[in-house]
């Protein structure tokens, strides 16, 4: 605590030299300011200006994810501050040791969406949640909330909420197609085509990955392959200027094919993911307006072994399933307030091999949007959100969030809020036991939802061309859920088996400060992004550090563009302290940094051609010892029209 609170403190002694904002990702590198001005919504789940929304928010915006070498979504939020991801970057990949202000994104602690919808899949197994939903190529931008979020989502956004925003709908006729080849057969093809006519607007996307990245990173005692197909449309309708309907469908199937050199086994999993969303908004004369929405998602999986050797990790078969309802109203009460009342219903339906069961979820949550001017321009937004879940019960989570306009450059954002994070699949719901190579999985029913209390205060500034914003957070979590080894008679055959359970068993905090600047060197010319997160964890119970948590995390980007040739140049730059790598801390590993490069030509006022590199001077990630691609190449060629 006393190592963090110094360097906030060092860093609010030099914070009047500087320029500190909230906004992680520019519209356009030769003017910042742009970006202040992007629309987001998943903070509030209203529309507000980015540099104005109350609650801290970072944005990726489509001319980022473009001039980016990211071939997902885990390595383009490796730049932001407060969010961690290690590993290689390649199709396929989990990411499933993602963190967000220390705490995990595949163990529920922070909740991941798709146009405001819940996913599964991508992380750890079956249970866990992973960052890599879709491709990069179909995203507008991506929302990044942090803090808890469990005030306007409920459970899983103890940490913060990432919404993933697909393409809109345009508002002319556009097409394109763009295809990327590289290193270890890596290969990725996409494809669209949007119109609007009169009311009706349409956007259909195509995409198709292949590596042979492993979900787990690279493995010496395997071989693997990974394939995903993914389309995805979007069906708008303006019945008049005050109602409209929109409709989307979204379908993947992804095939994973795992090779043992070291025995006769091969596996193949298979998975076919569905989502369909209608919605309905309709404004009133009295700028009120009423949201509906309905979401229903389907992720069916498959596995099977093949060879004379057993494999011995569960093989899992079946269905989950979302099935969600939602209203929400939103009416401004004179010139000062905006309220928003809102409900839901969310059924999840747990179909296979491993857990045959079904939760029931409803919630009901109010908010006030408060302008008030005592003296100093003053934004309150204060909400609370009451979910009744049928197997934990109900939890009520309050949370308010403060703007203060000092100047027309200077903002200071803070937040207090209360959230809370159900236990996992694989923590709870399992049936029977699950092998796991030389132990089972075995849950725990009688575990309880963990709970957290979250703040952060952060100052923004801007001073000419310099953007910058130092933020201070903390989370102090109660009932963390643990995993513990133990022997138990799982078969009744009087064997004592070794298995590994859960327990609620902790307390633990993570703490920290986050730096993101972003500097315009030479007008449409040089610019530079970068974000700094000091993380300091605690197993409170243990006194340990929390694993897989680095204390320090320097990345940024230097993006160069000379327009006269058509060139523009992007370099990433992340540079990783030491971390822990177990529990008890007794494993460590070193510091490392990684870079990475795009070079961009357009061909012309439609075309492009770009050489990507990723880890392009071979880091170990800190482990010598494991195995890793070391630097990949790719190139790509697009059209857009």
């Amino acid at each position: 605590m006393r190592k963090g609170l110094g360097w906030f403190l060092l860093l609010l002694a030099i914070w009047p030299g500087w320029s500190f904002t909230v906004l992680a990702a520019d519209d356009s590198p030769e003017k910042s300011s742009s970006q202040a001005g992007e629309i987001v919504i998943t903070a509030t789940k209203t529309p507000h200006p980015l540099k104005d929304v109350p609650v801290e928010t970072v944005v990726i915006t489509r001319e980022e994810i473009e001039r980016s070498s990211a071939q997902t979504v885990s390595d383009l939020l490796r730049y932001v501050p407060g969010i961690f991801v290690r590993g290689e970057d390649a199709p396929g990949i989990s990411s499933w040791r993602a963190r967000i202000r220390g705490l995990s994104f595949n163990d529920g602690y922070g909740l991941i969406l798709i146009d405001g919808e819940r996913v599964r899949g991508e992380g750890m197994g079956d249970s866990g949640i992973g960052l890599n939903q879709i491709p990069p190529q179909m995203i507008q931008r991506i929302e990044i909330v942090k803090g808890p979020g469990s005030v306007l989502y409920g459970s899983d956004a103890l940490a913060g909420v990432v919404n993933i925003i697909t393409k809109p709908a345009p508002e002319r006729t556009i097409y394109g197609l763009e295809g990327a080849y590289g290193t270890y057969w890596t290969n990725m093809e996409y494809s669209y085509w949007g119109t609007r006519n009169g009311p009706w607007g349409a956007i259909f996307q195509a995409a198709r990955e292949e590596s042979q990245m492993g979900q787990y990173g690279v493995k010496r005692s395997r071989d693997e392959s990974f394939k995903r197909e993914t389309l995805l449309s979007k069906l708008s309708y303006q019945l008049n200027s005050r109602l409209s309907l929109g409709l989307k469908f979204t379908a993947q199937e992804e095939e994973r094919w795992i090779d043992y050199k070291t025995q006769d086994t091969k596996v193949k999993r298979k998975g076919y993911k569905y989502r369909l969303s209608p919605h309905l908004r309709w404004v009133f004369e009295d700028d009120s307006e009423l949201i509906l929405r309905a979401y229903y998602y389907d992720w069916k999986f498959d596995a099977h072994s093949y060879g004379t050797d057993p494999y011995p990790y569960a093989l899992y078969h079946g269905d989950m399933y979302y099935r969600d309802v939602e209203v929400r109203y939103h009416k401004p009460w004179g010139m000062s307030h905006l309220f928003t009342l809102g409900g839901e219903y969310r059924q999840e339906e747990l179909d296979y091999t491993f857990s045959h069961r079904k939760l029931d979820i409803t919630a009901l949550y109010l908010q006030d949007e408060i302008e008030l001017h005592p003296g100093l321009p003053l934004e309150l937004v204060a909400g609370a959100r009451l979910d009744h879940h049928s197997r934990y019960g109900t939890e009520l989570c309050p949370r308010i969030s403060m703007l203060l306009k000092i100047d027309p450059s200077t903002r200071v954002r803070a937040s207090v809020g209360r959230a809370f994070k159900s236990p996992t699949i694989r923590q709870a719901f399992y049936t029977e036991p699950y092998p796991h190579g030389g132990y089972f999985y075995v849950s725990n029913p009688d575990l309880d939802a963990e709970t957290s209390w979250g703040y952060s205060l952060g100052i923004e500034r801007t001073l000419g061309p310099l953007w910058s914003n130092i933020t201070f957070f903390r989370n102090d979590v109660r009932d963390m859920i643990v995993k513990y080894y133990t022997y138990r008679d799982i078969n009744n055959d009087g064997v004592a088996e070794k298995i590994r359970t859960f327990k609620n068993a902790r307390k633990a905090y993570t703490q920290g400060i986050e730096v993101a600047l972003r500097w315009t060197l030479i007008p449409d010319l040089l610019t530079l992004k970068a974000g700094y997160t000091y993380t300091d964890t605690k197993d409170r119970d243990t006194d340990k550090d929390l694993p897989f948590v680095p204390r320090h995390n320097l990345a940024g980007h230097i993006f160069f563009r000379y327009r006269p040739l058509g060139l523009s140049l992007d370099l990433g730059l992340q540079y990783v302290g030491k971390m822990y790598l177990n529990t008890s801390n007794t494993e460590e590993s070193s510091s490392y940094s990684v870079v990475d490069v795009k070079l961009i030509k357009s061909l012309g006022e439609h075309a492009s051609f770009s050489l990507e590199g990723n880890n392009i001077f071979d880091s170990d990630y800190g482990e010598p010892d494991r195995q890793w691609w070391g630097a990949t190449w790719l190139a790509r060629f697009k059209m857009d029209f």
